[in-house]
């Protein structure tokens, strides 16, 4: 075969109690902090609740794998298993809360993310050499001396899903009039993909006419592969916005921001494998039973993914809600073990426009 292009522990506990301790915490400082904002109101939004969607691009890597004795049809090659989808979408959503009395910004926020189903269908065939000849009664008739097809059907999906808690600080941006917001917290991820595939077709067949007149060998092959990173990491991020019409609470902003995690957590890979061959004679009637392999792989390591993103728009503001468009890009650094029979890691990325709308409530 041509490869072309671990075990159940306390860990999952201790990443979910970071979690849940992390969301007590911002929901604690909130209770208190919203107590303090209505003893001394300033006038701005207390929370925040910011909706939005993106249009990605997807980085798939992967690595690709072709069936042993796989008909080569000269016009159209018949396609390796284990390609992915390269476009998909992003929904956003996100909770601030901005007490009154104070320069920090705690947040929530969630990004589901998936692929646009790839399904991809595709028939091979050639007719390498013909030959005619005439038959008694006159009519010409044709051998063809290798004939090849393979008819092709793969399906393909990646989803992404991310948490993030955080708390920041206003740093401001000084003589720009703009703000800037200093954060850290936690960022918990996870990346899943599969592709499956199937093949059927025949190779070195000989054809008299329009009916397959000597040998022939069928193919048949089948493929699975699934790819998953679930991790939980520190991570930090700054956010700024200048004006550059109107006031900073009513007009026209730039706003851009870097994002950065460093997620440790578990990477696996389950893939399985089958092919069957099979001789096939007009003179014996039929096909012999064949022979045929079953494979399945797994791996999984325990592994530490930097994830580093960020994003540059243009928003409208007013004193309660805003209007963003703009372009935003997250990338993990050899996040997915995409190898069939050996570990290789692949980055993953998902980058391109998106839009969002903020709404303030409270003062």
């Amino acid at each position: 075969m041509s490869e072309l292009i671990q075990k159940h522990d306390n860990r999952a506990t201790i990443r979910w109690k970071l979690l849940t301790g992390a969301s007590a915490l911002a929901l604690t400082a909130y209770v208190s902090s919203a107590g303090l904002a209505r003893a001394e109101d300033t006038g701005h939004p207390v929370v925040w609740i910011e909706a939005g969607g993106a249009f990605d691009q997807l980085t798939a890597n992967n690595t690709l794998w072709l069936s042993p004795n796989t008909p080569a049809p000269q016009a159209n090659p018949t396609p390796p298993f284990g390609t992915l989808p390269q476009a998909g979408y992003d929904a956003d959503f996100k909770l601030s809360l901005t007490p009154n009395d104070s320069d920090w910004i705690y947040s929530v926020g969630l990004i589901y993310g998936r692929s646009l189903r790839g399904h991809k269908t595709n028939h091979d065939q050639t007719y390498n050499t013909r030959i005619a000849f005439h038959t008694a009664y006159g009519a010409p008739k044709y051998v063809y001396t290798n004939w090849n097809f393979a008819n092709t059907q793969q399906r393909s999906d990646a989803k992404h899903l991310i948490l993030d808690f955080q708390a920041g600080k206003d740093v401001g941006l000084g003589m720009f009039g703009g703000k800037s917001t200093l954060s850290v917290g936690v960022r918990w991820a996870r990346l899943r993909e599969a592709a499956s595939g199937h093949m059927s077709g025949a190779t070195n067949a000989t054809y008299h006419g329009d009916r397959p007149y000597a040998t022939e060998t069928h193919v048949i092959a089948d493929f699975l592969a699934k790819h998953s990173f679930s991790g939980i990491g520190p991570s930090i991020a700054w956010d700024s916005s200048v004006p550059f019409a109107g006031q900073p609470s009513d007009g026209l902003s730039i706003d851009w921001g870097i994002n950065a995690a460093l997620l440790f957590g578990k990477q696996k890979t389950r893939t399985n494998l089958h092919t069957h061959s099979s001789y096939c004679a007009t003179f014996i009637h039929g096909c012999t039973p064949g022979t045929g392999s079953t494979q399945t792989i797994k791996r999984d390591k325990t592994v530490m993914v930097p994830n580093l993103g960020g994003f540059a728009g243009i928003s409208w503001r007013l004193p309660n809600a805003k209007v963003s468009i703009g372009y935003k890009a997250d990338f993990f650094f050899n996040a997915i073990d995409t190898g069939v029979y050996a570990r290789k890691t692949e980055n993953r990325g998902f980058y391109g426009p998106f839009a969002s709308i903020s709404i303030g409530i409270g003062d």
